[in-house]
Order: structure tokens, then sequence, then C-alpha cells
């Protein structure tokens, strides 16, 4: 008979963080709903807020189904595939 330890070794995992653009003129924006409430409204602000300051800024929303699902991949590859950055929000 082997025994085995149930606790593993967890692996460092090294991810760096993307290069964040200079301004975000002429870039389409990506609005991301995590599905708690208020989190559509401050959206639609943001949203506001970006077309007054970058006219012309393209922005693509999309919203989770729950707050306590992962996004589905499809919609992460939507994401991916029609915005240059994206703006996850979390509200409580």
């Amino acid at each position: 008979m082997k025994l085995v330890s149930p606790e593993g070794h967890a692996q460092p995992l090294s991810v760096g963080a993307s290069a964040r653009p200079r301004t975000l003129e002429g870039l389409r924006v990506g609005l991301l709903d995590n599905a708690k409430a208020p989190v559509d409204k401050m959206m639609a602000h943001i949203e506001t807020k970006l077309k007054a300051k970058y006219p012309g800024i393209e922005t693509y929303t999309a919203s989770k189904v729950a707050a306590s699902r992962p996004a589905e991949a499809s919609m992460l590859k939507s994401l991916r595939d029609n915005c240059d950055v994206v703006i996850n929000a979390l509200g409580d």
C-alpha cells in the first residue's frame, strides 16, 4: 500500500501585467458587467464619460449571467475579438 498526501505542492504562477495604453483614443473598449447591482448603472456612466472624453470611441458591452459563475468562454472570445482593452467591474 502506498500513502499519498492530499496536500499537494503549490506551483507559483508567474503572470505579468499587460502593458497599459497611453490613451484610449482610437481603441475599442470592452465593458464587462459581473451581474451584481449596481454595476449596470456604473458601466453606463463609465461609457458616457468615455464617449465624452474620447469622441468616436467604440465600446462593446458584455454581461455575465450570474456573478457567482465564471464568464463563458464564448463571451471571453468575443471580448478578445472585439476589444483592445476591457474594463471589468465588480459591485455590491
